[in-house]
């Protein structure tokens, strides 16, 4: 059974037989009949009954009339919202914090420029936090920092390093290996971030750990820290540098290890973007070259 069947069954009884039925649907009259009559074999009910060259509707014909009528709104209703969210115009877009403050200002702007029609909306959180959010349906698709699972489809965004900075009179090295790095007071982001990750993994991979006198969520809030002298922060080098620029933090080249990394863009393997979706996806993509 379809709907199409409902859709003849109403049009028979509203407009009183097959003849007027079938000019309304624009079929031909034995389509109609034919229809009628799969409906009823297929229920094993009569529908009609014909008196004097007439369809009369059977009891049960009665009872089921405002049921189909009731099946063929929801369905009419159910197409209404599935295509006007084809042409829904808000885009869901995820970030990693550093990303968060970098990259979506300027992504921001260029759709406001390119597709001010579109309504795009902003969540930012650690990486783990987006991608559960992406993999869930909550967010469309998202730029990341760091590791994600197998169950994302990632594609490759931007590079960037972390850089090893501390306050301008802090008691440092200008330069120092990991050992050396691992024993100074550290401010660092929280255990699950994408730098924390990444600076934890370079420890353990020469039996070291850090023991940090600071953790936060915020990279503000550790960067005021090391401005202060409170410490030697590993964080993202375009959040560092400006101030680095402006002699309130210096550098600490690390000799032995490479922070090098590169931010990938998720959504979900088997996600169906809508046309706002994917110009912005594509607009995310150009970005980043």
């Amino acid at each position: 059974m379809t709907i199409r069947h409902l859709k003849t069954f109403i049009a028979v009884c509203e407009y009183g037989g097959i003849t007027r039925a079938a000019e309304e649907l624009h079929v031909a009259q034995p389509s109609v009949s034919q229809t009628v009559a799969e409906t009823e074999s297929y229920y094993g009910v009569k529908l009609f009954v014909r008196a004097k060259r007439r369809l009369i509707l059977t009891e049960q014909g009665k009872k089921l009339l405002p049921k189909a009528r009731e099946a063929v709104e929801s369905f009419e209703n159910f197409e209404k919202l599935a295509y006007s969210a084809k042409f829904d115009p808000t885009v869901r877009i995820g970030a990693s914090l550093t990303l968060g403050k970098t990259y979506i200002p300027i992504l921001l702007t260029r759709i406001k420029e390119r597709y001010p029609e579109i309504a795009p909306r902003i969540y930012i959180d650690k990486t783990s936090a987006i991608e559960s959010k992406v993999l869930d349906g909550e967010l469309d698709f998202a730029i990341v920092e760091g590791a994600v699972s197998a169950e994302a489809e990632a594609k490759p965004f931007a590079c960037d390093r972390l850089l090893a900075v501390c306050g301008a009179n802090f008691s440092a090295p200008s330069s120092a290996d990991l050992k050396l790095l691992a024993e100074l007071p550290l401010l660092l982001r929280e255990k699950g971030s994408a730098s924390r990750d990444l600076l934890d993994s370079a420890l353990a991979a020469r039996g070291l750990a850090a023991t940090p006198v600071m953790q936060s969520a915020s990279n503000q809030a550790i960067i005021a820290a090391a401005i202060q002298n409170c410490g030697a922060a590993v964080l993202p080098e375009k959040l560092v540098l400006p101030y680095v620029n402006e002699g309130k933090l210096r550098t600490i080249e690390i000799t032995d290890a490479d922070f090098r990394r590169t931010s990938v863009i998720i959504c979900g393997k088997n996600k169906i973007f809508t046309a706002a979706q994917r110009k912005i996806y594509g607009l995310c993509l150009e970005t980043a070259k």
